[in-house]
């Protein structure tokens, strides 16, 4: 397995894996008919959007066998705030457990630090324990900041997790 920089051409496998790991991650979570029409083709066009033009977020993929089994952007960060931040992780349910989503973790941190980051935050869904444990696991905690994501409906409820870098 090895992790580098997404690339155009990219999208399609990245989609794959977003769309994979929110079904099995988000079940009792997000409402089934949210996860049923979650679309492999959206989500390619936006990922290979953002890879294209990916502005100041680093985007990484991690591969296996030629096959994309994680996802990960890390960047500035969304809120008004001096962190850097994590904007998302995803790992294909077939590579938990794998390493995948810790070497994607570590990379992402490793470029938050070269960004100049001293600190970094992400958002983790209320009910997520599995993203839970693996962020504690590696020296996430929980800062007391919540928000409700009304992207989703119901909104998502969502923790804040910090750790210095």
């Amino acid at each position: 397995m090895q992790v580098r920089r997404a690339r155009p051409g990219d999208g399609k496998g990245m989609a794959a894996v977003h769309v994979a790991a929110w079904r099995a991650a988000y079940v009792g979570i997000m409402t089934d008919d949210r996860l049923a029409g979650l679309s492999e083709r959206t989500f390619a066009q936006r990922w290979e959007s953002l890879v294209t033009s990916p502005g100041e977020a680093r985007t990484f993929v991690a591969e296996t066998d030629g096959r994309i089994t994680g996802i990960a952007t890390a960047g500035p960060p969304r809120h008004q705030v001096r962190a850097g931040e994590l904007h998302m992780l995803n790992v294909h349910p077939d590579a938990w457990g794998t390493g995948t989503g810790s070497a994607l973790l570590t990379r992402c941190v490793d470029e938050l630090t070269l960004l100049g980051y001293d600190s970094a935050y992400l958002w983790v869904a209320e009910a997520n324990h599995r993203a839970i444990t693996f962020y504690t696991h590696h020296g996430w905690t929980p800062d007391g900041e919540t928000m409700d994501d009304h992207r989703e409906s119901p909104p998502l409820r969502e923790h804040r997790y910090v750790r210095d870098l």
